[in-house]
């Protein structure tokens, strides 16, 4: 009885705030309409754009927790997200001039959904690891949807401003003050302002994800410097000396005792 009731308890949807959810698909149906506006697509391309950045990170989520996406089976989530998204083409001149709304849309967007997709995860008894991995997922799904749709290449796998960095460090965060046990809402407001502020940071001073790091080439490169100059100096002695070995075999009378 017992395993048949946790059985169902699992099968139950997430009691979470629903405006949080909702605040994260109508703030990424924005985001959406933001970059159509800049992409200058015609009114289908960005309402369609708009609804895979509002819906794409739940998605995912839901599809990793192996349930059937809320977006679908909920009756809130397609007229929010529709609702944003027009909204957000009506006002495309606007989106187009202030390139800072669509900055802070997007910061906001990956904040929230990574709230989401971690606190879904650990209400499923997911691991700590797991959770954080749902997190990263749910918060840059939405954006890698939106770029293979757009015919651009993923920008979370190239080198640019922290996106799934971001994420992943809010995630983090979330997920260690839980381990501690603090105060849930405690929890949650600091991973979300993790990430706004690492996203909105590495946008303002330009800050990049690094290249990883070729250890043998690092290496061989700290022995140069310390050794360089020194095996430099004693080459050149060494030639020195049989420069002058060689011009004492190459004198025809040096050693030879006279005839």
């Amino acid at each position: 009885m017992t395993g048949a009731a946790s059985g169902s308890v699992l099968l139950q949807p997430l009691h979470v705030p629903l405006w949080i959810d909702l605040a994260a698909v109508m703030v990424g149906a924005l985001a959406g309409a933001a970059i159509a506006a800049r992409e200058e697509l015609d009114v289908f391309g960005a309402l369609l754009l708009a609804v895979v950045m509002g819906l794409g990170g739940g998605i995912v989520r839901d599809l990793l927790l192996g349930l059937r996406p809320v977006a679908v089976t909920s009756p809130y989530y397609l007229p929010t997200v529709t609702v944003a998204a027009l909204a957000g083409l009506l006002f495309t001149s606007l989106m187009r001039r202030l390139r800072a709304i669509f900055v802070l849309l997007e910061a906001l967007s990956d904040g929230l959904f990574m709230l989401v997709g971690v606190g879904k995860a650990l209400y499923y008894g997911l691991p700590d690891v797991s959770a954080i991995f749902v997190g990263v997922c749910a918060a840059v799904g939405g954006g890698i949807l939106a770029d293979l749709l757009a015919g651009r290449p993923a920008a979370v796998i190239h080198r640019g401003p922290w996106n799934a960095t971001a994420a992943l460090v809010g995630a983090s965060v979330y997920v260690t003050a839980n381990a501690m046990h603090v105060d849930v809402a405690v929890s949650q407001a600091v991973g979300f302002l993790v990430v706004v502020a690492m996203r909105l940071a590495s946008l303002r001073w330009d800050l990049q994800t690094p290249f990883p790091p070729d250890v043998p080439q690092r290496l061989n490169a700290l022995r140069r410097q310390k050794g360089g100059p020194a095996s430099r100096s004693g080459d050149d002695s060494s030639g020195d000396d049989s420069s002058h070995d060689s011009s004492r075999d190459d004198s025809p009378d040096g050693d030879q005792p006279p005839a």
